[in-house]
This record gives structure tokens, C-alpha cells and sequence, in this order.
């Protein structure tokens, strides 16, 4: 399931979706023929007007109102009506928004919610009795003022704010010192706005301390004056949609913004995600361009990983002009890894690296484990002749004594991926372990060798790589069945091992006889 929100300023939550659509189903083995459900959702701010006209289906009407934007400049705002007119919807960041405004245009002591209040206004005066207004993506810092002028006099409504932050109006935590620098307040504007603020407050008879109150410069807390009541904009989008049984019958959930930061988990859309994914004992995985939190806190969150398109794409000016192409993995080669013979007896690991192909697909790519001795070698040489660059490497019984399996597996891959002739963008490694390799990003992915085609494509190089070695050992020592068992702990290796000993080629750190005593790992044959 596919539940993202906008990337800000540079891709909607739809085309999110789209574009992670795109990457699953280009990287997954058979193009992932499991349904993919697509659920772009908002929580208050830009795209919010589009989740819910999607959830009304054609019930709902846009009608284009005559307005002002953040500076007083006359616009056209649309408002959503449905339910036969009796219910609107309307979108802060579609009259006063920052998105609005040239980065020289955005100061908070001159942008005002006026404009926002003729909207609720005219949606009155078409006869609506309910209004639902999302505040976030604003421009503006004006505690209300503008909206409160707006609409003295008019009949009282029944007003929900979908609200995407609780932060209360005024303090270090408010409106002002929060929000005040993205929409263009220096260190001294700051002061002024937190000082006006303040004044106004008191003169309107707001509530300060109010959870909320300080979204949207103020807005909330205006709102609330007016008897609104202020909900999670997840919450109240997610109800539209159905978003907790979706995600109660989902395998598998994708999240995501623009920047994963303290706020994404504070009351915007990915922490109503999360939230539900711990109800239902979900792993979900965050999708943004770029993360400011470290692995511990979002760990603690309950997320699964992170990826990062920032980690791809270093240039954050490139990073936001290519944000599709980045998600949907068209611009990024990507590496899969794999191991072979970890849980052997005896003889090397082997490690693979493959970089397959756009559009490579083949009807038998899979988890090597679940093919067969021939479907495997059917595959090798496709693999090997298709690959954009692929490379084997094998880690000794020696140094996996040495080393121990786990790390003996990791420095195998690394040592594949040094083999490559070409660079990855991307790393995906079978499992849950992996340690950073050079400055190129890797993430784990669990059963990975059944789902991700570059890394099934590695699992079966590997297999057949140290498949191919243990027959070639096994005729130098015959009597344990390498060419049978390939070295793995069956009935018949220990028996052999019982009876002749064990090899330069066992691994003595192995329990080599399983629960009996081992009375011969210390001893070598000389076979």
C-alpha cells in the first residue's frame, strides 16, 4: 500500500505514488503482480483539496471564487462544494499559500489571511451550513487577523480545520519562532511578529495555550474563536478515504514526504501512518528527499527504513527538479547482493553483486533457493550476458573462522561490489544486515532474494558460482558428498565427518556434528 504525501514544492502526492508504483514494479521480481494499492493523501496542506475531491468522487463541484492572495492581489480560489451544496471544502494554500509567492515576495509582516476569509464568506453565502478549511502551506502570520475582517457580521457556521500541526500561538514552540523563517522572517521580523502577535491576541481574545492555535500563523487559533473544532488533517482525510481498514489489510505499507523531520512525527500525515501501523503490527517504510532524523528516532517510531533520495542524488537542486525520475528509479542503477553457503559446513562463501538492465524481466528470475538445479543454470549465462556489470566473489573457511559467517557474508559482497565495471546509485542487500560500502546509500531488504530482481539475480550467480566449486572440491575429497550435499549439514556429511575427519576446508568455528560432541574439529584429514 502506497500512502504518501506531497514532496513540497516539487511533486504531488499522486504522482509520489505513481512514481513508487513505477519503481516497485520495475525492480521486483515477475513486476510484482500483487495488487499495489495507491492511497496519495494529505493533512491539511497543498494537495489537500484534490485527496478529498478524489474521495467524493463526481459529487463534488469546484467553483472558482473571486479573492485576494497572501499580498492583497486579486485572485481566483476555488471552492469545493458537495454534498448538494450543503458542505465546502476549502484549501488555505490555494488563496494565501506560500507556494504562491516568489521567494522575494514572502514576508510575514506584509502577507494576511483577508483573502481566506472571503472564501469562507462566499461558501456561506452559496448556502453551505458546514465548512471544512485545511490551513496548512500558508503564507501568513497575521494570528487570524485578516480572515476575522473578512467575515465580521456573518451568520455563524459549523467550521472543522483540518490542522497538520499542535503548535499553540505564541513561545518558542508557536506560530511565530516555528514558522516564522520558512515563510521569510529574519532574527529582528521575528521579535516584531512574536510582539504583534501577542498584542493581537489580546485584543481579539485568543487562546494562546491551544494546540493547534499556531498553525497556519495563527489561523487555528483564530478559528477556534469562531467555535471551529481543530482535527488532525490525517485523521480527518483518512476517515474519507478508509485509511485504517486499508492499512489493517495491507502486507506492506509506503509512506512519505518531501523532508522526514521532528514535524513529520508531530500530527502531519506520515505520523497518522505510523500511528495506525503500530495499532495493526505494521513495519511501514518512509520514502522522502531528504531526512533529518536519525536512525534511532525513526527506529523508535516504528519504521522499518528510510530511503532517502538525497542519498542518490547529492545536488538538492537536481534532487527537486528530478524528484519522479528519482522515485521512480529511472535515473539510478541499481546493485543487488546475495550470499550462497552461509550455513554450510565446510568450503567458501560466495558473494554476488548484479546490475541488471532497464526493462530486464524472465519469467524464472526468482529466489535461487526456489528454482531448481537446471532453471538455475538456465538462468547463470542469461544473467552474466545481460547484466549491465556482475561480479562473484567467494570468502574462505579460513576467514570465515576468523571473521565469523555474518561478517565473512558482508565483506563477500563488498568485495562483489568492488568487482563491478560499473558504479551503483543504489544498493539493495539481501537480509537485515549490511555496513556502509564506500559513499553509495544500501538498504536491506528481507526476503529480498524473492521480491528484488537484482538481488534474486545475485542469488542465483551466487548459488551456481559455489555450486559449480563444490563439485570441483568434491573430486579432490569424495568421501563427504560435496557433490551432492554441497557441503550443507546433512545426514550424510556428518557421518563422513564422523568417520573421516574433517578438511582444511570445514569450518572449525561451525558445531561441525551438531548436538554431539565434536571430536574432531581440532583435526585435519589428509585427503
Amino acid at each position: 500500500m502506497l500512502v504518501p504525501d506531497k514532496f513540497k514544492g516539487s511533486l504531488s502526492a499522486s504522482g509520489v505514488a505513481d512514481a513508487l508504483e513505477t519503481a516497485i514494479r520495475r525492480q521486483t521480481v515477475g513486476g510484482f503482480q500483487a495488487e499495489i494499492v495507491k492511497l496519495p493523501m494529505a493533512d491539511g496542506g497543498d494537495g489537500s483539496m484534490e485527496v478529498v475531491e478524489a474521495a467524493l468522487g463526481g459529487s463534488a463541484v469546484r467553483e472558482m471564487v473571486d479573492t485576494f492572495d497572501a499580498l492583497m492581489r486579486p485572485i481566483q480560489a476555488p471552492v469545493l462544494l458537495f454534498d448538494s451544496g450543503r458542505q465546502a471544502f476549502i484549501e488555505m494554500a490555494k488563496v494565501c499559500g506560500l507556494a504562491m509567492l516568489a521567494p522575494d515576495e514572502r514576508n510575514p509582516e506584509k502577507t494576511t489571511t483577508y483573502g481566506l476569509g472571503v472564501l469562507i464568506a462566499a461558501a456561506a453565502a452559496r448556502g453551505c451550513g458546514k465548512i471544512v478549511v485545511g490551513i496548512g502551506g500558508s503564507a501568513t502570520n497575521d494570528g487570524g487577523e485578516g480572515l476575522l475582517r473578512a467575515i465580521t457580521g456573518m451568520t455563524p457556521l459549523t467550521i472543522t480545520v483540518a490542522c497538520d500541526v499542535d503548535n499553540p500561538l505564541l513561545g518558542p514552540n508557536g506560530a511565530t519562532m516555528v514558522y516564522g523563517p520558512q515563510k521569510g522572517a529574519d532574527a529582528a521580523m521575528l521579535e516584531r511578529l512574536e510582539r504583534r502577535m501577542e498584542r493581537f491576541a489580546a485584543e481579539a481574545g485568543l487562546d494562546t495555550m491551544l494546540p493547534g492555535g499556531g498553525a497556519a500563523g495563527g489561523v487555528g487559533a483564530a478559528l477556534h474563536k469562531l467555535g471551529a473544532e481543530l482535527v488532525p488533517g490525517w485523521r480527518l482525510f483518512g476517515e474519507m478515504v478508509g485509511l485504517e481498514e486499508k492499512i489493517t489489510a495491507a502486507d506492506f505499507v509506503v509512506t512519505g514526504e518531501g523532508r522526514f523531520d521532528g514535524q513529520s512525527l508531530d500530527g502531519k500525515l506520515v505520523s497518522g501512518v505510523l500511528s495506525l501501523c503500530r495499532k495493526y503490527h505494521k513495519k511501514p517504510v518512509v520514502v522522502c528527499g531528504q531526512c533529518a532524523l536519525a536512525p534511532s528516532i525513526w527506529k523508535k517510531a516504528g519504521v522499518a527504513d528510510v530511503f532517502t533520495l538525497t542519498e542518490v542524488e547529492r545536488d538538492r537542486r537536481r534532487c527537486f527538479a528530478d524528484t519522479a525520475a528519482l522515485l521512480s528509479g529511472e535515473r539510478t542503477l541499481v546493485a543487488g547482493c546475495d550470499e550462497a553457503g552461509r550455513g554450510c559446513l565446510a568450503g567458501p562463501v560466495f558473494a554476488a553483486a548484479v546490475i541488471l538492465p532497464e526493462g530486464f524481466s524472465h519469467p524464472l528470475l526468482n529466489d535461487s533457493k526456489q528454482l531448481t538445479e537446471a532453471q538455475r543454470d538456465e538462468l547463470r549465462p542469461i544473467i552474466e550476458r545481460e547484466a549491465l556489470a556482475w561480479a562473484v566473489t567467494a570468502v574462505s573457511a579460513e576467514e570465515i573462522d576468523r571473521i565469523n559467517i555474518l561478517n565473512a557474508s558482508i565483506e563477500g559482497m563488498k568485495r562483489s561490489l568492488d568487482g563491478l565495471k560499473v558504479k551503483p546509485g543504489l544498493v539493495l542487500v539481501d537480509g537485515n544486515r549490511f555496513s556502509p560500502w564506500r559513499d553509495v546509500p544500501s538498504h536491506t531488504v528481507v526476503k529480498g532474494d524473492g521480491t528484488v530482481q537484482a538481488i534474486a539475480a545475485a542469488s542465483v550467480l551466487a548459488k551456481t558460482h559455489r555450486d559449480e566449486y563444490m563439485r570441483s572440491l568434491a573430486r579432490e575429497y569424495p568421501q563427504y558428498g560435496w557433490d551432492r550435499n554441497m557441503a550443507y549439514p546433512t545426514e550424510e556429511h556428518r557421518q563422513a565427518i564422523r568417520k573421516y575427519g574433517i578438511t582444511p576446508h570445514h569450518r572449525r568455528s561451525f558445531n561441525l556434528l551438531g548436538d554431539e560432541a565434536s571430536l574432531f574439529e581440532n583435526q585435519e584429514t589428509d585427503y
